[in-house]
């Protein structure tokens, strides 16, 4: 996966505070494949997530998986190091997150048995800051 997306418009920006009630409007339901991993809550994801989660499906399936992320790392997170006195303008980016809204579905995996997806997904679901939940296609 990449580390960071190839354009945007601006360089910094101040961060996205999402509100208890606020819920998903687009990606509610797997579309692609026949399983997926919805969120149950808000909150926020960032690149090293994906990465892990990516690494670790990767890892456990071969090459016989099929996955499509439905979130992109839209936000810069700015941080300045340690000891830095305040003043002299806003930090240089330390990493991109995804701001994430209740119902929206994360990714979607396909090509996998039964047992092995449930398996799969309940562990990487641990690997996640949020509570999720495994959803699958409906006709």
């Amino acid at each position: 996966m990449k580390e960071f997306p190839k354009t945007f418009k601006y360089g910094r920006v101040f961060r996205i505070k999402l509100k208890k009630k606020e819920v998903a409007k687009k990606f509610l339901n797997v579309n692609f494949y026949e399983n997926g991993l919805k969120a149950l809550e808000n909150g926020k994801i960032t690149m090293k997530h994906l990465n892990s989660i990516n690494r670790f499906l990767k890892k456990l399936f071969k090459k016989n998986i099929s996955i499509k992320y439905n979130v992109s790392m839209l936000t810069p997170v700015t941080k300045k190091p340690l000891e830095v006195r305040m003043g002299k303008g806003k930090a240089e980016r330390s990493h991109w997150e995804c701001s994430l809204k209740k119902g929206c579905v994360l990714f979607e995996i396909g090509n996998l048995d039964k047992d092995q997806l449930n398996y799969a997904l309940n562990l990487v679901s641990n690997k996640l800051p949020i509570s999720t939940k495994i959803v699958k296609l409906v006709y």
